[in-house]
């Protein structure tokens, strides 16, 4: 069945690529450069709130803009890049009183408190391959990219247990900062305003193994235990490009 549902979307995307080979015109696309702004959306573990899933990350919707630009090398195929700023949140109250919940049940404890500061915080510097379509004064273009995810924080938190005995009553989830290797795509369609001058939709998708995650003050390991946080989010932003 997966095999299948592939086999599809490839066919599928092979259509719409001989399609839209076909109608595009002949108009010269120049280089641009230009700037947006915009929504990151966590995906998949990133965005999961589960006690019991040891990779959810507890990340929100946030705040994501950057710069992007394309040098063409050869008419419609060109290289790339984006750098952008993701904030994807910080854990809330109902947060921390669901992991307290948990770790209640995990070690029989009588009451838990879970403490959290700090955010998610990142750039992304990515690059690649991009191909062009243009249609009077549409232009769409389509990229995969690779690169690096500076990872400035992550959410802290502290677990406060009481009525436990034989275990260490509170101990650490830190804040990662490091850097890391991802990947993705992006979609964007532009419009011509003026010679030059392009409002653009654009769509990004972004994927990280993500950052190591260490824990201080563990005599045991009974309950949440977060080693690795992987990253990923849909970007959907709004700008300007300026061709030159």
């Amino acid at each position: 069945m997966y095999i299948n549902k592939m086999k599809r979307i490839f066919t599928s995307l092979i259509i719409v690529f001989t399609m839209l080979m076909a109608v595009q015109t002949k108009a010269q696309v120049k280089n641009y450069v230009g700037f947006f702004g915009g929504l990151s959306i966590p995906q998949g573990d990133f965005a999961k709130a589960d006690y019991n899933n040891n990779k959810a990350g507890f990340a929100k919707k946030g705040l994501n803009y950057g710069i992007d630009g394309t040098y063409y090398l050869y008419k419609n195929l060109g290289i790339g890049g984006t750098i952008s700023y993701q904030d994807n949140g910080e854990l809330n109250q109902a947060d921390a009183d669901s992991l307290a919940s948990g770790y209640v049940n995990s070690f029989g404890a009588d009451a838990a408190t879970v403490t959290a500061h700090n955010r998610y915080q990142t750039v992304n510097v990515l690059v690649g391959p991009q191909y062009s379509f243009t249609y009077g004064k549409f232009i769409l273009d389509l990229r995969a990219s690779a690169g690096l995810k500076k990872v400035f924080a992550t959410p802290e938190t502290s677990i406060l247990l009481s009525g436990v005995t034989d275990q260490t009553t509170i101990f650490y989830q830190r804040s990662a900062s490091s850097i890391v290797f991802a990947y993705g795509g992006n979609l964007a369609l532009r419009y011509k305003l003026s010679d030059g001058v392009f409002l653009t939709l654009r769509g990004a998708y972004v994927n990280t193994s993500g950052p190591a995650i260490s824990n201080d003050n563990r005599t045991t390991n009974i309950g949440r235990v977060v080693t690795k946080q992987p990253m990923s989010d849909i970007q959907t932003t709004l700008g300007l490009n300026f061709g030159f």
